[in-house]
């Protein structure tokens, strides 16, 4: 999966759905706040299966408020996500990935999603889930202290190889 590069903007966002992926044991959901608040706004989110392989989710018109256009559709299609199936009780528009996949390439994959087809800008406002998680990302509260020592003290966990 070759994407291209993004605006360096976008590196905070890449992080954080990184570390989120990587430490979330079933699920990570980016949901876009705007005008049309959080209820109708895009989103994308991942489950992770049992077989370490990963079902990514984009929203579908279902569930927005300012519904995808023909030309959004054909960009998510071309793209390798698959329709919504209704009949199987996947109502967004939906890619499986292995585990090979690099929690980094998942999160740059869901931000040009995001990005490209609902068209989503740098000022626009994100809600994470699950949220505890999110707060202790943004803390740096990961559970007891591990008693480890670093050579650098400016190391950061968050830091996953932009």
């Amino acid at each position: 999966m070759e994407l291209p590069p993004l605006n360096p903007i976008w590196d905070s966002l890449v992080r954080t759905i990184a570390a989120m992926v990587t430490l979330a044991p079933e699920y990570v959901v980016v949901q876009v706040h705007g005008d049309d608040g959080p209820d109708g706004g895009p989103y994308v989110q991942t489950l992770r299966e049992e077989d370490g392989c990963m079902t990514l989710e984009a929203a579908s018109n279902q569930f927005l408020d300012n519904p995808l256009d023909e030309g959004a559709i054909a960009n998510l299609l071309s793209s390798g996500w698959n329709e919504p199936e209704l009949d199987n009780g996947m109502p967004n528009y939906h890619r499986l990935v292995g585990p090979e996949l690099a929690p980094v390439d998942i999160a740059k994959l869901l931000t040009h999603t995001l990005i490209d087809v609902y068209k989503i800008t740098s000022s626009a406002a994100f809600e994470m889930a699950p949220l505890q998680l999110f707060v202790e990302l943004l803390n740096g509260e990961f559970g007891e202290p591990t008693g480890m020592n670093f050579v650098r003290d400016d190391s950061d966990p968050r830091d996953v190889g932009i």
